[in-house]
């Protein structure tokens, strides 16, 4: 009982939605950058010892607490696992599921320019196990508005 709390508080301090999963000695980086003609691009990487269940990875900065995005982003990502598999997904405009395919150890997922929105969500993207977990995530991303 005491990890479930412990992991719900790391949850809200860490910048991750959880989704049902569990991440473990996880670490995020962000940088963002103010243009003059588009919205502010958000580049951030990160990485995690292990990842079970379905966890949402949020870009941004540590000091907004629970920030919501509104609108469409253009998502440009790479992630990568040592051992397992597991799908990577996000939302479309109209708040359905968007795949954006698989990763597995030795097949990292790249992602260009794909269009999302994440509908109320605090999360860019989820990542989740396949069977079991996943170790060795990593990933490093952008996200700008569309």
């Amino acid at each position: 009982m005491r990890r479930s709390i412990l992991l719900l508080a790391l949850c809200g301090a860490l910048l991750f939605g959880c989704e049902g999963g569990t991440l473990s000695i996880y670490s995020q980086n962000c940088t963002s950058t103010n243009g003059l003609l588009a919205g502010p691009a958000v580049m951030c990487s990160g990485e995690a010892e292990s990842l079970s269940g379905s966890v949402g990875i949020e870009f941004g900065d540590q000091d907004d607490e629970e920030e919501e995005l509104s609108g469409t982003y253009r998502l440009s990502a790479e992630i990568s696992v040592q051992s397992g598999e597991a799908r990577v997904y996000s939302y479309d405009a109209d708040g359905e599921w968007l795949p954006l395919g698989p990763v597995s150890a030795g097949s990292p997922l790249r992602v260009e320019e794909v269009l999302i929105e994440p509908f109320g969500e605090s999360s860019v993207f989820f990542v989740e196990a396949a069977e079991g977990e996943v170790g060795g995530l990593r990933y490093k991303g952008r996200i700008e508005p569309a």
